[in-house]
C-alpha cells in the first residue's frame, strides 16, 4: 500500500515535562517495534531558557540575575505583554527550526517508508504556559506551527501534579490552565486527551492506537489517487458575506454556507471566509473561520470592501476548490481569474433592480462581465438557472434548491393557527413589506398580522414608521416582534396559521420552505424564482396585486378546511428538500471537480502561507 513521503508530526503536550518525555520514549519504543522509522525531538524550553534557567521555586524577592530574568518572563504575575510576546516569539522560532529539522532527519532514514516525529514539547503547550490571547498576533506563531502537526496526545493529570511543578509550570491556579487548555485544544485541529493518572503502560497503549489510526488514515488516503494525505487534505474553502457576527445582516446565504461547509468538512479541510467586524481566524468543529474586517464600514460599503478583498483573500489562502456565494451589489467579483484553482459560484441572488437603490451602481453590467469568467455556478432555481445559462453559455450551471430541517409534523394541528406571519430580513422595498401592510389595510382578514426579522437600522426606522401609520389606536392588529432567534422562529412557525412572502425579489425563499416543513400554507406573489412551490401548498397571486393579496389573504384566513388541505400537500414536499440531500448534491460536486483527471495534473494553488492553511 502507498504510504506518505511526509512524516507525522506528533506532539505530546501536558503540564508534566517528566510524563510526556517518559510518554514520548514508550510510544518511540512501540513504534520502532512496528517497523516506522522514529524521531524523538525534545523540545522543553526556549534558548534563553536553557541558558538561562529560572530555580525551581519562583521566589516574591528575586532581584537582577539569571533566573530573575526566566521568571519573570514565565510568571503570570510579572511579565509584561511585549516580554511575554517576546519570549513565546523566541519559543515558538526555536520549536520551528527544530521541527524542520527533525523532518529532513527522518525523511532521509525512512527512505519513503513510514516515518514518525514525536515532541514532548507541541504549539499548545505554548499558547496555553505564555496565556496568549486569541487574536491573531499574539498566537500566530504558534498556531503556524500547529497546522503541521497531525496529532497532538494531551496527558491530562490531577491538580496535585501542576501544584508540584511550582509557578513556572503552573503559570496561576490548576482550573485556570487547565480552561486555557481546553480552551486552545478546540481552537487547534487534531488533539486528542489522554488520561495520565492511569498506568504508564495504559497510557502508552492508548496513545499509540491514536497515532496508527492516524497513519492508517494517511494510507487510505494516499490509495486514492490525488487525495493525498490526511494530513494535507485537499482544502476547500466557502465565501460568504453575512457570518454570525453581522446580526444586522442575516439571511440565507449564510445559512446554506454553514451548512455546505460542515457536509464538505467530512471529506475535505473546509476554510469558510465572512465578513466581520474584526479581522481574525477561528477553529470551531473542525472548520476554520476566516474574518475580513470590514463590518465597521457598514452593510452597504461592507459589502463593495468585502468584494473588493476577496480575490487578495484567494491569492493568500492556499485552495483545491472555492466555492463563492455571491454578494450583491455585483454578485460576481472576477475571484476565477485571481486563481488558477476550479471556483464554484453559488447564486445566492443576483441584482435585478433592488441593488441600484441603495448602491446606485450598474451591477447588471458588471454581472454580465463577471458571470462569462466562471466555468461552474451553483442556481437555487430553475429560473435563474436557465437565465446564468444566457448570460454564461460556456458555464456548467447545476439548480441546487436550499434544504430544510425537518420537523416532526403532527397531523392534528394542520389548518390551526393565531396569526398571519412574515419572518425574514426587513428591507422594505425588496421583501415588500410596503405592499403587505397596504394589502392588509385594504382586506382587514380577521387575523393578526404579525412581522419577524431585524435589518439595518434605516430599515428598521422605516418599518417602523410604516406600522405605525397602517396599526394606529391603542389596539394595533398589527405587530413587530423584531429579530427571532432559533428558538422563537420554531414557535413562530408552530402557532401562524399560514406565511406570507410579499417580495418584490427572491432567490429562492428559504423562508417559505421553512414553513412548509411545519404543514402551513404559503401566499405569495407570482415570482419565477418562487416556482418550485407552484401546486405544493401554495397560493400564488398576480405579481405585486395588492388587491388580489389581500383577498386571498382574507380567504386562509377565514378558511381553516382550505389551510388544511394547504398544508398538508405542503409537509409533503418539504421532505423532498432535506439538507443531508441538497449538501450532498455540492458534496458530490466538489468530488466530480476534484477528482477528475484534469484536476489531478493541475498544479495546486501556490499562495503564501496565511495563517489560514493547516
Amino acid at each position: 500500500m502507498t504510504t506518505s513521503r511526509r512524516p507525522l508530526l506528533v506532539a505530546v503536550s501536558g503540564p508534566d515535562t517528566a510524563g510526556t518525555s517518559s510518554l514520548v520514549r514508550r510510544l518511540a519504543a512501540l513504534l520502532r517495534e512496528g517497523g516506522a522509522t522514529v524521531v524523538v525531538l525534545p523540545c522543553h524550553g526556549c534558548l534563553l531558557c536553557r541558558r538561562l534557567p529560572a530555580t525551581p521555586r519562583g521566589g516574591d524577592t528575586a532581584g537582577p540575575g539569571r533566573g530573575a530574568w526566566a521568571r519573570r518572563a514565565t510568571d503570570p504575575e510579572r511579565r509584561g505583554p511585549w516580554p511575554r510576546r517576546v519570549h513565546a516569539s523566541l519559543d515558538a522560532a526555536g520549536l520551528a527550526a527544530r521541527i524542520a529539522v527533525a523532518r529532513l532527519l527522518a525523511r532521509a532514514r525512512a527512505r519513503g517508508g513510514q516515518a514518525v516525529v514525536l515532541t514532548d514539547h507541541g504549539p499548545l503547550d505554548g499558547l496555553v504556559r505564555f496565556g496568549l490571547p486569541a487574536v491573531p498576533g499574539g498566537a500566530a506563531g504558534f498556531r503556524r506551527i500547529a497546522e503541521g502537526y497531525g496529532l497532538t496526545l494531551l496527558l491530562e493529570t490531577g491538580p496535585e501534579t501542576l501544584w508540584s511543578l511550582g509557578p513556572k509550570s503552573a503559570a496561576g491556579s490548576p482550573a485556570a490552565w487547565w480552561d486555557r487548555c481546553r480552551d486552545w485544544s478546540r481552537r487547534l485541529p487534531g488533539t486528542a486527551w489522554l488520561d495520565g493518572d492511569k498506568a504508564p503502560s495504559l497510557v502508552a497503549e492508548a496513545g499509540l492506537e491514536r497515532i496508527l489510526d492516524v497513519l492508517r488514515e494517511r494510507e487510505r488516503a494516499a490509495a486514492v489517487p490525488g487525495s493525498g494525505t490526511a494530513g494535507e487534505r485537499r482544502h476547500v474553502v466557502v465565501s460568504v458575506y453575512d457570518g454570525a457576527d453581522a446580526p444586522a445582516c442575516r439571511s440565507g446565504g449564510a445559512l446554506v454556507a454553514g451548512k455546505v461547509a460542515r457536509r464538505l468538512a467530512e471529506d475535505f479541510r473546509v476554510t469558510v471566509v465572512t465578513a466581520g467586524r474584526r479581522g481574525g481566524t477561528e477553529d470551531r468543529d473542525g472548520i476554520r473561520y476566516v474574518r475580513l474586517p470590514v463590518g465597521r464600514a457598514g452593510p452597504r460599503a461592507g459589502r463593495l470592501l468585502f468584494l473588493a478583498l476577496l480575490p487578495l483573500a484567494a491569492r493568500r489562502i492556499r485552495h483545491d476548490l472555492w466555492l463563492e456565494s455571491f454578494t450583491p451589489p455585483f454578485s460576481t467579483s472576477f475571484l476565477p481569474l485571481t486563481t488558477g484553482a476550479p471556483v464554484i459560484g453559488i447564486d445566492q441572488g443576483r441584482p435585478t433592480e433592488s441593488p441600484w437603490r441603495p448602491y446606485r451602481a450598474p451591477s447588471l453590467l458588471v454581472e454580465r462581465l463577471g458571470l462569462r469568467c466562471y466555468r461552474h455556478i451553483v442556481a437555487l432555481n430553475a429560473a435563474d438557472g436557465s437565465t446564468i445559462r444566457r448570460l454564461s453559455p460556456r458555464a456548467d450551471v447545476q439548480v441546487i434548491p436550499d434544504g430544510v430541517d425537518q420537523p416532526l409534523l403532527d397531523e392534528a394541528l394542520l389548518g390551526s393557527g393565531q396569526f398571519i406571519l412574515f419572518l425574514g430580513r426587513i428591507d422594505t422595498w425588496v421583501k415588500g413589506l410596503d405592499l403587505l401592510l397596504d394589502a392588509y389595510d385594504r382586506a382587514r382578514p380577521p387575523l393578526d398580522l404579525l412581522l419577524a426579522g431585524s435589518g439595518v437600522p434605516a430599515e428598521e426606522r422605516r418599518l417602523a414608521a410604516l406600522v405605525a401609520a397602517h396599526a394606529p389606536g391603542p389596539e394595533p392588529r398589527i405587530h413587530w416582534v423584531g429579530y427571532a432567534g432559533e428558538e422563537r422562529k420554531r414557535q413562530l412557525l408552530r402557532d401562524s396559521a399560514f406565511l406570507v412572502v410579499p417580495s418584490r425579489h427572491e432567490a429562492f425563499g428559504l423562508v417559505a420552505l421553512e414553513g412548509m416543513s411545519y404543514g402551513k400554507p404559503v401566499l405569495h406573489f407570482d415570482l419565477p424564482a418562487l416556482r418550485w412551490m407552484r401546486g405544493n401548498g401554495d397560493v400564488a397571486v398576480p405579481p405585486f396585486d395588492v388587491a388580489a393579496f389581500g383577498s386571498r389573504m382574507t380567504e386562509l384566513a377565514t378558511d381553516a378546511a382550505l389551510r388544511r388541505r394547504l398544508g398538508h400537500r405542503a409537509g409533503i414536499a418539504a421532505r423532498h428538500y432535506a439538507w443531508d440531500e441538497m449538501t450532498g448534491r455540492y458534496l458530490a460536486l466538489a468530488h466530480r471537480l476534484l477528482d477528475s483527471p484534469a484536476a489531478a495534473r493541475r498544479p495546486r494553488r501556490r499562495g503564501a502561507p496565511w495563517q489560514t492553511t493547516r
